[in-house]
């Protein structure tokens, strides 16, 4: 399987506040929408502003908030005021239902603000990294799954994108929330426990199910028209 371009173009990196991390935008009945993590943009007032990498600066994008998920649920939809990337749909599964453990997935974003250089493919906006992971565990009906890969910090918020074998047309099925870590004591020199701790990611990537980003939308379905013609700089 490739990932494909309409969904390398969709995905963004963003900054909320002092935090960066993934987003994506999406589709749903004409009107365009940004996911990204809940813990990104915690607080975030009704209208408020986050920013877009592009051509290498931190471009200011106002938005709206459309909703965040309840209780533990990551996920946050937001409805930004332009259009920006590809004028390209792609669909959002309406549920993951259908998932098999050890079935293959892919994830997307920008790990420590990683990127990758692809020169003007994106029209100045960067391109995610991708990664491949196995489905581990189902969290049911919690909305929840566990992957068997290696998640960093900066992949939150990003895609997660099923084989698109199994899925034609290619489809985005989760939101990529963070990964399990196993805290160790840090030992002193001769080899007894102290008092400080450090986390070990133990390869277990934490995602939502997409459905929860529709039902957010389904709720409040305040996107911008997707039909115009966007500004790649989104200015």
């Amino acid at each position: 399987m490739n990932v494909t371009t309409n969904i390398l173009w969709r995905t963004f990196r963003i900054r909320y506040g002092s935090q960066a991390a993934t987003c994506f935008s999406a589709d749903v009945d004409g009107k365009r929408y940004i996911v990204t993590a809940r813990h990104l943009v915690q607080g975030m007032g009704e209208s408020d502003s986050v920013a877009i990498m592009y051509q290498g600066q931190w471009r200011p994008v106002r938005v709206r908030l459309v909703g965040h998920g309840e209780g533990d649920v990551d996920v946050s939809v937001l409805a930004p005021e332009i259009l920006f990337g590809p004028p390209e749909a792609f669909e959002l599964a309406l549920r993951a239902g259908g998932l098999a453990v050890s079935e293959d997935l892919y994830f997307l974003g920008y790990p420590y603000g990683m990127s990758a250089d692809m020169g003007n493919f994106n029209n100045g906006l960067p391109v995610p990294l991708v990664k491949k992971a196995m489905v581990s565990a189902l969290v049911m009906p919690e909305g929840l799954f566990y992957l068997d890969g290696h998640n960093n910090p900066g992949f939150s918020g990003g895609p997660v994108v099923r084989d698109v074998q199994r899925a034609n047309p290619q489809t985005v099925i989760g939101v990529v929330s963070g990964y399990r870590a196993k805290p160790y004591r840090v030992l002193d020199l001769d080899g007894n426990e102290g008092p400080y701790t450090y986390d070990v990611n133990i390869g277990i990537v934490i995602v939502w199910s997409i459905k929860h980003a529709t039902d957010i939308i389904a709720a409040n379905p305040i996107g911008i028209d997707s039909t115009p013609e966007p500004d790649p700089s989104g200015s």
